[in-house]
């Protein structure tokens, strides 16, 4: 009999502003067993640190499991700490000053910061010894203005709200409202709805689980899905990334993995046993939510391009900002097709934004990136509360309105 024991532990410190400032806290911590015996798999999960308990349930799910050949796959020992310590009080402080000093502007300012620090270790009897520690600040902001949108972003380190919302706030001052362009126009889309547009059509194509359960609708290795200025990759050893792990959540040794370098699509990430149904070898992408594993990126990442936002504004004859969309949950991830309301809508013509509107916007999200007519410098470091951490630039392409 084949055992993997993983254990958890979360913790959250945080400020939530809503009027006034208000802390927060909380502690999310589990044990996950899973046995395999003669192919057959058990998996259970139990509150704390509490293995005994994970083991008898995981002991009698296995006699309700088929019948196959899986084993565990071949772990690694590694051991990795990226931590910092959070100070809640200064943090109210600074988050009760920006508050005023943002009304002071003329804006409202509300949502949640968060100081997060995950532990795990895996241990199983094919070789998995790792033990990992990791720091992540969270924040989740709504501005509210003439022109309000939602930001959704963090850091590795403990950083200054301040500094990550500044930029956003320059963009929006004194901005009335505005006709949007008509017909052939350039769109720049921030990294928040940029997140949304993408994250569900590229886990579609590029996850393991879609060519064993939906053969001939994965990505093909060699195919162009995207303008040579698009690389997309998952990096879980970048430093900067919110999800830092040397080895994923079952022991096997991460690291990048390219899913589209300069628009052609190289790979696909699996975990274990969505590998061995496929005949393949785990790319160390095994994520667990739960008692489950599950193939996915830990941290998906558009690299970078050369351009900072002005640059990328200022070669704008006609076109728009995208600050927000709403609508992105029905969006088809299999098609990449969407029907969204962009909003807010920053209009920019020759080179400076003007004003902003609202209005739907129709398209798909693998012509959005074919059409790609630039990539910004900057990467913003966005959390999901699955545990997954995306790293996005602003991207500009060529849509019609």
């Amino acid at each position: 009999m084949e055992r993997e024991v993983y254990w958890f532990r979360g913790k959250s410190l945080g400020l939530s502003l809503e009027g006034s400032v208000k802390p927060f806290a909380r502690v999310r911590e589990f044990t996950a067993v899973r046995f395999v015996e003669d192919g057959r798999v058990g998996c259970a999960l139990a509150e704390g640190r509490n293995e005994e308990k994970a083991i008898k349930l995981a002991r009698e799910l296995l006699r309700f499991s088929k019948d196959e050949s899986y084993s565990l796959p071949p772990g690694s020992r590694v051991r990795w700490e990226r931590t910092f310590e959070a100070d809640v009080e200064d943090s109210a402080e600074e988050l009760s000053s920006l508050a005023d000093d943002v009304r002071k502007r003329g804006l409202s300012l509300s949502g949640t910061v968060e100081f997060i620090t995950r532990c795990l270790s895996i241990e199983s009897t094919a070789g998995a010894d790792v033990e990992g520690t990791y720091s992540l600040m969270k924040v989740e902001l709504e501005i509210a203005s003439n022109v309000p949108f939602s930001l959704s972003t963090g850091s590795a380190a403990r950083t200054e709200v301040g500094k990550l919302i500044n930029p956003y706030l320059r963009l929006v001052e004194g901005l009335g409202e505005t006709e949007p362009p008509k017909g052939e126009a350039e769109v720049i889309i921030a990294p928040t709805p940029l997140y949304a547009l993408l994250i569900s059509p590229i886990l579609w194509k590029f996850r393991g689980s879609t060519a064993v359960k939906a053969p001939g609708m994965e990505a093909k290795e060699g195919e162009i899905l995207a303008s040579p200025l698009v690389t997309v990759l998952d990096d879980p050893i970048d430093k900067g990334s919110l999800r830092y792990v040397k080895a994923d959540d079952e022991g096997v040794k991460a690291g990048k993995n390219v899913l589209i370098e300069e628009g052609v699509a190289k790979g696909l990430l699996w975990d274990s046993y969505t590998a061995w149904r496929a005949g393949r070898k785990s790319t160390g992408n095994g994520i667990r939510i739960g008692e489950r594993v599950f193939d996915g990126p830990h941290n998906l990442t558009l690299a970078p391009g050369r351009k900072g936002l002005d640059g990328l504004i200022g070669e704008v004859e006609k076109g728009f900002l995208v600050l927000g969309v709403r609508g992105a949950n029905a969006l088809d991830p299999t098609t990449g097709d969407f029907s969204v309301v962009a909003t807010p809508a920053l209009v920019i013509e020759r080179g400076e934004t003007v004003g902003f509107s609202r209005f739907e916007l129709k398209g798909n999200v693998w012509e959005l990136l074919k059409n790609t007519t630039g990539v910004g410098s900057e990467l913003a470091r966005i959390w999901l509360d699955e545990g997954l951490s995306l790293s996005l630039p602003f991207l500009r392409t060529e849509v019609v309105v």
